[in-house]
Protein backbone atom coordinates (compact mmCIF):
# COMPACT_ATOMS: atom_id res chain seq x y z
CA UNK A 1 0.00 0.00 0.00
CA UNK A 2 2.84 2.39 0.78
CA UNK A 3 4.41 1.80 -2.65
CA UNK A 4 1.04 2.34 -4.35
CA UNK A 5 0.59 5.62 -2.47
CA UNK A 6 4.04 6.81 -3.53
CA UNK A 7 3.26 6.02 -7.17
CA UNK A 8 -0.08 7.80 -7.00
CA UNK A 9 1.54 10.85 -5.43
CA UNK A 10 4.15 10.89 -8.18
CA UNK A 11 1.44 10.73 -10.84
CA UNK A 12 -0.46 13.51 -9.12
CA UNK A 13 2.69 15.63 -9.01
CA UNK A 14 3.23 15.19 -12.74
CA UNK A 15 -0.37 16.04 -13.56
CA UNK A 16 -0.25 19.09 -11.30
CA UNK A 17 2.74 20.79 -12.91
CA UNK A 18 2.03 24.38 -13.86
CA UNK A 19 4.06 26.33 -16.41
CA UNK A 20 3.91 30.12 -16.27
CA UNK A 21 2.36 32.05 -19.13
CA UNK A 22 5.18 33.77 -20.99
CA UNK A 23 7.74 31.08 -20.13
CA UNK A 24 8.63 28.31 -22.51
CA UNK A 25 6.74 25.14 -21.66
CA UNK A 26 9.55 22.97 -23.01
CA UNK A 27 13.23 23.65 -23.37
CA UNK A 28 14.07 27.24 -22.57
CA UNK A 29 17.43 28.44 -21.30
CA UNK A 30 16.74 27.43 -17.71
CA UNK A 31 14.38 25.19 -15.73
CA UNK A 32 13.10 26.12 -12.28
CA UNK A 33 11.11 23.82 -9.97
CA UNK A 34 9.06 25.09 -7.03
CA UNK A 35 5.89 24.82 -5.00
CA UNK A 36 3.79 27.50 -3.32
CA UNK A 37 0.46 29.02 -2.38
CA UNK A 38 -1.59 31.28 -4.63
CA UNK A 39 0.11 34.36 -3.17
CA UNK A 40 3.57 32.84 -3.65
CA UNK A 41 2.83 31.80 -7.22
CA UNK A 42 1.97 35.37 -8.19
CA UNK A 43 5.16 36.74 -6.64
CA UNK A 44 7.33 34.07 -8.24
CA UNK A 45 5.71 34.75 -11.61
CA UNK A 46 6.39 38.48 -11.29
CA UNK A 47 10.04 37.93 -10.39
CA UNK A 48 10.58 35.34 -13.14
CA UNK A 49 8.99 37.66 -15.69
CA UNK A 50 11.22 40.51 -14.52
CA UNK A 51 14.28 38.27 -14.70
CA UNK A 52 13.43 37.22 -18.26
CA UNK A 53 12.88 40.81 -19.34
CA UNK A 54 16.13 42.02 -17.77
CA UNK A 55 18.38 39.14 -18.87
CA UNK A 56 16.67 37.83 -22.03
CA UNK A 57 17.06 34.35 -20.51
CA UNK A 58 13.93 32.22 -20.85
CA UNK A 59 12.77 30.19 -17.86
CA UNK A 60 10.56 27.12 -17.78
CA UNK A 61 9.07 27.44 -14.28
CA UNK A 62 7.32 24.30 -13.09
CA UNK A 63 5.16 24.02 -10.00
CA UNK A 64 4.47 20.76 -8.16
CA UNK A 65 2.46 20.13 -4.97
CA UNK A 66 4.43 20.52 -1.75
CA UNK A 67 5.63 17.69 0.45
CA UNK A 68 6.16 14.13 -0.82
CA UNK A 69 4.87 14.85 -4.36
CA UNK A 70 7.47 17.57 -4.82
CA UNK A 71 10.32 15.42 -3.55
CA UNK A 72 9.13 12.45 -5.60
CA UNK A 73 9.09 14.48 -8.80
CA UNK A 74 12.40 16.25 -8.25
CA UNK A 75 14.29 13.11 -7.20
CA UNK A 76 12.83 11.22 -10.17
CA UNK A 77 14.21 13.91 -12.45
CA UNK A 78 17.62 13.69 -10.80
CA UNK A 79 17.62 9.93 -11.27
CA UNK A 80 16.65 10.34 -14.93
CA UNK A 81 19.35 12.88 -15.66
CA UNK A 82 16.86 15.71 -16.24
CA UNK A 83 17.21 17.74 -13.04
CA UNK A 84 16.12 21.41 -13.07
CA UNK A 85 18.70 24.19 -12.87
CA UNK A 86 17.18 25.98 -9.87
CA UNK A 87 15.24 24.41 -6.99
CA UNK A 88 12.98 25.67 -4.25
CA UNK A 89 14.25 24.03 -1.04
CA UNK A 90 12.70 23.88 2.43
CA UNK A 91 14.64 23.60 5.68
CA UNK A 92 13.39 20.10 6.30
CA UNK A 93 13.92 18.61 2.83
CA UNK A 94 17.30 20.29 2.44
CA UNK A 95 19.02 17.42 4.23
CA UNK A 96 18.03 14.96 1.52
CA UNK A 97 19.45 17.10 -1.28
CA UNK A 98 22.55 17.87 0.76
CA UNK A 99 23.34 14.23 1.44
CA UNK A 100 23.08 13.44 -2.25
CA UNK A 101 25.63 16.16 -3.03
CA UNK A 102 23.58 17.62 -5.89
CA UNK A 103 23.58 21.30 -4.88
CA UNK A 104 26.06 24.00 -5.87
CA UNK A 105 28.02 25.83 -3.16
CA UNK A 106 26.59 29.36 -3.20
CA UNK A 107 29.23 30.88 -0.93
CA UNK A 108 31.46 32.23 -3.74
CA UNK A 109 28.43 33.73 -5.53
CA UNK A 110 27.16 35.46 -2.40
CA UNK A 111 30.64 36.76 -1.53
CA UNK A 112 30.76 38.52 -4.91
CA UNK A 113 27.15 39.76 -4.78
CA UNK A 114 26.67 43.53 -4.49
CA UNK A 115 22.95 43.58 -3.64
CA UNK A 116 23.20 41.52 -0.43
CA UNK A 117 25.66 39.90 1.93
CA UNK A 118 25.52 36.93 4.26
CA UNK A 119 25.20 39.18 7.32
CA UNK A 120 21.86 40.48 6.02
CA UNK A 121 20.20 37.14 6.83
CA UNK A 122 19.15 35.61 10.12
CA UNK A 123 22.15 33.49 11.16
CA UNK A 124 19.83 30.67 12.25
CA UNK A 125 18.57 30.03 8.71
CA UNK A 126 22.03 30.52 7.22
CA UNK A 127 23.36 27.87 9.60
CA UNK A 128 20.59 25.49 8.59
CA UNK A 129 21.53 25.70 4.93
CA UNK A 130 25.29 25.53 5.56
CA UNK A 131 27.42 22.39 5.74
CA UNK A 132 31.18 22.45 6.35
CA UNK A 133 31.29 26.19 5.71
CA UNK A 134 29.45 25.95 2.39
CA UNK A 135 26.06 27.64 1.87
CA UNK A 136 23.85 25.59 -0.43
CA UNK A 137 20.55 27.52 -0.29
CA UNK A 138 19.96 31.27 -0.40
CA UNK A 139 17.27 31.78 2.28
CA UNK A 140 13.98 33.43 1.38
CA UNK A 141 12.13 33.11 4.70
CA UNK A 142 12.31 31.66 8.18
CA UNK A 143 9.31 30.27 10.03
CA UNK A 144 9.45 29.67 13.80
CA UNK A 145 6.28 27.76 14.71
CA UNK A 146 5.47 29.82 17.77
CA UNK A 147 2.23 31.69 17.05
CA UNK A 148 -0.92 31.30 19.14
CA UNK A 149 -3.80 33.14 17.47
CA UNK A 150 -6.57 34.11 19.88
CA UNK A 151 -10.14 35.29 19.49
CA UNK A 152 -10.34 38.59 21.38
CA UNK A 153 -14.15 38.55 21.37
CA UNK A 154 -14.23 35.23 23.22
CA UNK A 155 -11.74 36.49 25.79
CA UNK A 156 -13.74 39.66 26.34
CA UNK A 157 -17.05 37.83 26.71
CA UNK A 158 -15.54 35.41 29.22
CA UNK A 159 -13.83 38.20 31.15
CA UNK A 160 -10.43 36.61 30.56
CA UNK A 161 -7.31 38.75 30.15
CA UNK A 162 -5.41 38.45 26.89
CA UNK A 163 -2.31 36.24 27.16
CA UNK A 164 1.16 37.77 27.35
CA UNK A 165 4.41 36.51 25.87
CA UNK A 166 5.80 35.46 29.25
CA UNK A 167 2.92 33.08 29.98
CA UNK A 168 3.48 29.41 30.85
CA UNK A 169 1.82 26.08 30.13
CA UNK A 170 -0.09 26.45 33.39
CA UNK A 171 -1.38 29.85 32.30
CA UNK A 172 -2.46 28.46 28.93
CA UNK A 173 -4.27 25.53 30.52
CA UNK A 174 -6.05 27.80 32.98
CA UNK A 175 -7.10 30.09 30.14
CA UNK A 176 -8.21 27.22 27.91
CA UNK A 177 -10.39 25.81 30.67
CA UNK A 178 -12.17 29.13 31.09
CA UNK A 179 -12.83 29.43 27.36
CA UNK A 180 -14.02 25.85 26.74
CA UNK A 181 -17.83 25.66 26.52
CA UNK A 182 -20.31 22.78 26.63
CA UNK A 183 -23.99 22.55 25.81
CA UNK A 184 -26.78 21.16 28.02
CA UNK A 185 -25.94 17.62 26.90
CA UNK A 186 -22.30 17.93 27.90
CA UNK A 187 -21.08 18.21 24.32
CA UNK A 188 -18.20 20.63 23.79
CA UNK A 189 -19.26 23.49 21.55
CA UNK A 190 -16.13 25.63 21.90
CA UNK A 191 -12.65 24.34 22.64
CA UNK A 192 -10.07 26.43 24.42
CA UNK A 193 -7.04 25.41 22.37
CA UNK A 194 -6.08 23.53 19.22
CA UNK A 195 -2.96 23.25 17.09
CA UNK A 196 -2.84 23.31 13.30
CA UNK A 197 -1.64 19.68 13.33
CA UNK A 198 0.00 17.72 16.17
CA UNK A 199 2.89 20.17 16.64
CA UNK A 200 4.45 18.10 19.39
CA UNK A 201 7.97 19.30 18.55
CA UNK A 202 7.34 22.80 19.91
CA UNK A 203 5.85 21.28 23.06
CA UNK A 204 9.09 19.32 23.50
CA UNK A 205 11.35 22.30 22.82
CA UNK A 206 9.35 24.59 25.13
CA UNK A 207 9.99 22.13 27.96
CA UNK A 208 13.73 22.10 27.36
CA UNK A 209 13.61 18.78 25.53
CA UNK A 210 15.12 17.59 22.27
CA UNK A 211 14.52 15.10 19.47
CA UNK A 212 18.15 14.00 19.03
CA UNK A 213 21.47 14.55 20.72
CA UNK A 214 22.91 16.74 17.93
CA UNK A 215 20.77 18.30 15.21
CA UNK A 216 23.58 18.58 12.63
CA UNK A 217 25.13 15.18 13.31
CA UNK A 218 22.69 13.10 15.35
CA UNK A 219 23.80 9.79 16.82
CA UNK A 220 20.67 8.92 18.77
CA UNK A 221 17.06 9.90 19.37
CA UNK A 222 16.40 11.52 22.77
CA UNK A 223 12.61 11.54 22.91
CA UNK A 224 12.71 9.08 25.81
CA UNK A 225 14.18 11.72 28.11
CA UNK A 226 12.07 13.22 30.89
CA UNK A 227 11.56 16.65 29.28
CA UNK A 228 10.28 15.17 26.02
CA UNK A 229 7.99 12.66 27.75
CA UNK A 230 6.47 15.40 29.92
CA UNK A 231 5.87 17.60 26.88
CA UNK A 232 4.18 14.92 24.78
CA UNK A 233 2.04 13.91 27.74
CA UNK A 234 1.00 17.52 28.36
CA UNK A 235 -0.30 17.84 24.80
CA UNK A 236 -2.17 14.56 25.24
CA UNK A 237 -3.61 15.75 28.56
CA UNK A 238 -5.05 18.85 26.87
CA UNK A 239 -7.15 16.39 24.87
CA UNK A 240 -7.88 13.46 27.15
CA UNK A 241 -7.56 14.77 30.70
CA UNK A 242 -8.60 18.41 30.56
CA UNK A 243 -10.77 18.18 27.41
CA UNK A 244 -9.82 21.67 26.23
CA UNK A 245 -8.61 20.39 22.85
CA UNK A 246 -10.54 18.17 20.42
CA UNK A 247 -9.65 14.50 20.17
CA UNK A 248 -8.98 12.84 16.82
CA UNK A 249 -12.45 11.26 16.98
CA UNK A 250 -14.06 14.62 17.72
CA UNK A 251 -12.30 16.12 14.72
CA UNK A 252 -13.60 13.28 12.57
CA UNK A 253 -17.10 13.96 13.90
CA UNK A 254 -16.90 17.52 12.61
CA UNK A 255 -17.23 16.27 9.06
CA UNK A 256 -13.80 17.24 7.81
CA UNK A 257 -13.63 20.70 9.37
CA UNK A 258 -10.00 21.68 9.76
CA UNK A 259 -8.56 23.26 12.88
CA UNK A 260 -8.09 26.62 11.12
CA UNK A 261 -11.76 26.48 10.11
CA UNK A 262 -12.62 25.93 13.77
CA UNK A 263 -10.89 29.19 14.65
CA UNK A 264 -12.53 31.09 11.79
CA UNK A 265 -16.01 29.79 12.72
CA UNK A 266 -15.64 30.46 16.45
CA UNK A 267 -15.32 26.83 17.50
CA UNK A 268 -11.97 27.35 19.24
CA UNK A 269 -10.58 30.29 21.22
CA UNK A 270 -6.85 29.73 20.66
CA UNK A 271 -5.21 28.29 17.55
CA UNK A 272 -1.51 27.37 17.39
CA UNK A 273 0.44 27.47 14.13
CA UNK A 274 2.91 29.67 12.22
CA UNK A 275 2.61 33.24 10.98
CA UNK A 276 1.58 31.95 7.53
CA UNK A 277 -2.07 31.79 8.61
CA UNK A 278 -2.18 35.59 8.65
CA UNK A 279 -3.55 36.12 5.09
CA UNK A 280 -6.36 33.62 5.73
CA UNK A 281 -7.34 35.07 9.10
CA UNK A 282 -7.30 38.65 7.83
CA UNK A 283 -10.51 37.78 6.00
CA UNK A 284 -12.33 37.19 9.32
CA UNK A 285 -15.18 39.67 9.77
CA UNK A 286 -16.95 38.43 12.92
CA UNK A 287 -14.31 39.09 15.54
CA UNK A 288 -10.95 40.71 16.21
CA UNK A 289 -7.93 38.53 16.84
CA UNK A 290 -4.29 38.84 17.76
CA UNK A 291 -1.28 36.64 18.42
CA UNK A 292 0.91 35.68 21.35
CA UNK A 293 4.03 33.54 21.62
CA UNK A 294 3.53 29.85 22.41
CA UNK A 295 4.07 29.38 26.16
CA UNK A 296 6.93 27.57 27.85
CA UNK A 297 6.59 25.05 30.63
CA UNK A 298 8.35 27.64 32.77
CA UNK A 299 9.86 31.01 31.99
CA UNK A 300 13.40 29.65 31.59
CA UNK A 301 12.42 27.36 28.68
CA UNK A 302 12.14 28.70 25.15
CA UNK A 303 12.18 26.73 21.93
CA UNK A 304 10.09 26.46 18.79
CA UNK A 305 10.10 24.07 15.88
CA UNK A 306 10.95 25.98 12.74
CA UNK A 307 10.75 25.88 9.00
CA UNK A 308 12.24 28.15 6.40
CA UNK A 309 12.96 28.03 2.69
CA UNK A 310 15.07 29.36 -0.14
CA UNK A 311 16.51 28.65 -3.55
CA UNK A 312 19.38 26.45 -4.65
CA UNK A 313 21.36 25.89 -7.84
CA UNK A 314 21.77 22.32 -9.03
CA UNK A 315 25.37 21.30 -9.79
CA UNK A 316 24.40 20.25 -13.32
CA UNK A 317 22.89 23.66 -14.18
CA UNK A 318 23.81 24.69 -17.72
CA UNK A 319 24.52 28.35 -16.91
CA UNK A 320 25.30 28.78 -13.23
CA UNK A 321 25.84 32.53 -13.43
CA UNK A 322 22.37 32.99 -14.91
CA UNK A 323 20.98 30.54 -12.34
CA UNK A 324 22.49 32.62 -9.53
CA UNK A 325 20.95 35.73 -11.04
CA UNK A 326 17.52 34.07 -10.96
CA UNK A 327 18.08 33.04 -7.36
CA UNK A 328 18.84 36.65 -6.41
CA UNK A 329 15.60 37.78 -8.06
CA UNK A 330 13.59 35.19 -6.14
CA UNK A 331 15.28 35.48 -2.73
CA UNK A 332 16.74 38.96 -3.02
CA UNK A 333 15.51 42.22 -1.54
CA UNK A 334 12.64 42.79 -3.95
CA UNK A 335 11.40 39.21 -3.82
CA UNK A 336 11.44 39.17 -0.02
CA UNK A 337 9.66 42.51 0.20
CA UNK A 338 6.90 41.25 -2.08
CA UNK A 339 6.49 38.12 0.02
CA UNK A 340 6.49 40.14 3.24
CA UNK A 341 3.66 42.32 1.92
CA UNK A 342 1.36 39.29 1.69
CA UNK A 343 1.74 38.61 5.43
CA UNK A 344 2.44 35.01 4.50
CA UNK A 345 6.05 34.60 5.58
CA UNK A 346 8.76 36.17 7.70
CA UNK A 347 11.60 37.36 5.44
CA UNK A 348 14.99 35.74 5.94
CA UNK A 349 16.62 39.17 5.72
CA UNK A 350 16.51 40.79 9.14
CA UNK A 351 16.14 44.37 7.92
CA UNK A 352 13.13 43.49 5.77
CA UNK A 353 11.51 41.48 8.57
CA UNK A 354 11.89 44.47 10.88
CA UNK A 355 10.60 46.97 8.31
CA UNK A 356 7.06 48.14 7.45
CA UNK A 357 7.13 45.71 4.53
CA UNK A 358 6.48 42.94 7.09
CA UNK A 359 5.37 44.88 10.17
CA UNK A 360 2.66 46.62 8.17
CA UNK A 361 0.36 47.69 11.00
CA UNK A 362 -2.37 45.28 9.92
CA UNK A 363 -3.61 42.35 11.99
CA UNK A 364 -2.09 40.78 13.95
CA UNK A 365 -1.11 43.71 16.13
CA UNK A 366 1.68 41.81 17.84
CA UNK A 367 3.18 40.27 14.73
CA UNK A 368 6.65 41.20 15.93
CA UNK A 369 6.64 38.19 18.26
CA UNK A 370 8.12 36.11 15.43
CA UNK A 371 11.12 38.44 15.23
CA UNK A 372 11.93 37.71 18.87
CA UNK A 373 11.30 34.00 18.39
CA UNK A 374 13.99 33.42 15.75
CA UNK A 375 16.81 33.01 18.25
CA UNK A 376 14.87 30.13 19.81
CA UNK A 377 14.14 28.43 16.47
CA UNK A 378 15.05 24.75 16.32
CA UNK A 379 15.09 22.58 13.21
CA UNK A 380 14.50 18.88 12.73
CA UNK A 381 17.53 16.55 12.72
CA UNK A 382 19.62 17.01 9.60
CA UNK A 383 19.48 13.44 8.35
CA UNK A 384 17.82 12.38 5.12
CA UNK A 385 15.63 9.71 6.72
CA UNK A 386 14.13 11.78 9.54
CA UNK A 387 10.87 12.20 7.62
CA UNK A 388 10.75 8.43 7.19
CA UNK A 389 11.28 7.96 10.93
CA UNK A 390 8.55 10.49 11.67
CA UNK A 391 6.00 9.04 9.27
CA UNK A 392 6.65 5.32 9.75
CA UNK A 393 7.46 5.19 13.47
CA UNK A 394 6.79 8.35 15.48
CA UNK A 395 3.40 9.36 14.07
CA UNK A 396 1.72 5.93 14.46
CA UNK A 397 3.08 5.57 17.99
CA UNK A 398 1.99 9.08 18.97
CA UNK A 399 -1.51 8.43 17.63
CA UNK A 400 -1.94 6.01 20.53
CA UNK A 401 -1.07 8.82 22.93
CA UNK A 402 -3.35 11.40 21.31
CA UNK A 403 -6.21 8.86 21.33
CA UNK A 404 -5.66 8.23 25.04
CA UNK A 405 -4.90 4.53 24.56
CA UNK A 406 -1.41 4.72 26.04
CA UNK A 407 0.65 7.22 28.02
CA UNK A 408 3.70 9.03 26.69
CA UNK A 409 6.16 7.32 29.04
CA UNK A 410 5.15 3.82 27.92
CA UNK A 411 5.15 4.67 24.24
CA UNK A 412 8.42 6.62 24.15
CA UNK A 413 10.36 4.18 26.32
CA UNK A 414 9.44 1.49 23.82
CA UNK A 415 9.70 3.59 20.64
CA UNK A 416 13.05 5.33 21.05
CA UNK A 417 15.20 2.19 21.39
CA UNK A 418 13.58 0.91 18.17
CA UNK A 419 14.42 4.17 16.36
CA UNK A 420 17.99 4.09 17.60
CA UNK A 421 18.48 0.45 16.65
CA UNK A 422 16.98 0.85 13.17
CA UNK A 423 18.41 4.23 12.21
CA UNK A 424 21.29 5.29 14.43
CA UNK A 425 23.19 2.15 15.36
CA UNK A 426 26.41 1.52 13.48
Amino acid sequence: MKRVLVVLLAVFAVLSVVVFTGCKAKGGDMRFMYWGSVEEIQIIKEMVDKFQKDTKVTVSAERAPSGPPYMEKVLTQFAGGSAPDVLFVEANNFKEFAEKGVLEDLTPYLNEETTMKIGDFYPEIIKRFTIDGKLFVLPRDIAPICVVYYNKKMFDEAGVKYPKDDWTWADMLKTAKKLTKKDANGMTTVFGFVDDWPIWETFVFSNGGSMVDNVERPTKCTLDKKAAIEAVQFRADLINKYHVSPSPSQMTGMGGMGTADMFISGRVAMFFSGIWKTPTFRAIQNFEWDVVTFPSSKSSNRGYASGGSGYAIVKTAKDKKAAWKLVTYLAGVEGQKKLAATGLAQPAMKAIAESPAFLDGKAPKHKDIVLKAVKYAKFSPRVANWDEINVSMIAPAFDKIWNGKEDANTVLKELVPQINENYFSE
